[in-house]
């Protein structure tokens, strides 16, 4: 699903950020330009950076 219609970015391309690094919607601002033109993407953005930070989180708990 579409997250920013701007800038054309998906769920998967904010997971992908995530996995590489993104920590937050600045991160994420910063290599997918999510948010920098109407702003309204900035609340779902968030919430798709902290879910993939969960998942990730989890994956490592298990993974030890």
């Amino acid at each position: 699903m579409f997250v920013c219609i701007c800038h054309a970015v998906n769920e998967k391309a904010i997971q992908q950020a995530v996995s590489e690094g993104a920590q937050n919607v600045r991160d994420v601002r910063r290599s997918l330009n999510v948010g920098s033109q109407c702003g309204q993407c900035v609340r779902q953005a968030h919430e798709v950076i902290e879910q993939a930070k969960s998942l990730a989180n989890q994956a490592a708990f298990y993974a030890a």
